[in-house]
This record gives C-alpha cells, structure tokens and sequence, in this order.
C-alpha cells in the first residue's frame, strides 16, 4: 500500500509539472545579407558588353563601408581558333564602389578589345 501510495504521488507531480506552463522568449536578430563577390564567367563578348553596372552597385547596397568586395570577370572563348580565355578582377571596400567601377569597367574594356581580336569571324 506504501508502495502504491508513493508512485501514485509520484505520477500526479510528473503530470501536474507537465501541465505548467513554460515561458520562453525568442530574440531575432535581423541579419542583412551581404554581397562579398561578384564573379561574371561569359564565353561571348556580346556578355560582357551588355553588364549592367547601375544594378551591380545596387548589388553592394547592403554591405558596411569597411566590407571588402570583389569584382571578376572573364571570358572563355572554347569555339575560338586560339581558345582565347582572359579574366580581370578588382577588389577593395565597399564604400569605393565608385572607383572600383570605374576601374572594373576599364578593364572589361580592355578584355573586350583584346577578345574581338581572338574570336571566330
């Protein structure tokens, strides 16, 4: 009987804890994407004339001032008679975007030019 008594005790607290309730605060924390790299591979000219340098900044809205970002281009021309390949890539901070544009843009150019040269007519 002592022995019923006491698991009988005992399984009413088991279910009387069970039935209390726990309170439990979540946190979020908002976490901003971050654009680190930029890679842009094409096997045609036509590719790399057609970026849009207006929505890769926008690309790099999200990211602090200090985040260090990377720009690459290349280009593989398999079909090519010298199966030319070329690539370029400039990094720095985000808040050098600018420049870092201008330059990406200069050296696109000068991929563009080198690769007209070395593409099937």
């Amino acid at each position: 009987m002592k022995k019923l008594l006491t698991i009988l005790l005992l399984t009413a607290s088991i279910f009387v804890y069970g039935q209390e309730e726990k309170m439990s605060v979540n946190i979020l924390k908002v976490v901003e994407p971050k654009v680190t790299s930029i890679k842009f591979s094409v096997n045609s000219v036509k590719d790399l004339e057609n970026i849009d340098w207006k929505e890769l900044k926008d690309l790099y809205d999200t990211n602090t001032p200090e985040e260090k970002i990377a720009l690459s281009f290349e280009v593989d021309l398999k079909e090519s008679k010298y199966k030319f390949k070329g690539s370029i890539t400039i990094s720095g901070e985000t808040k050098n975007i600018d420049s870092l544009l201008i330059k990406a843009k200069k050296g696109v150019a000068s991929i563009i030019k080198i690769s007209k040269k070395y593409q099937n007519k």
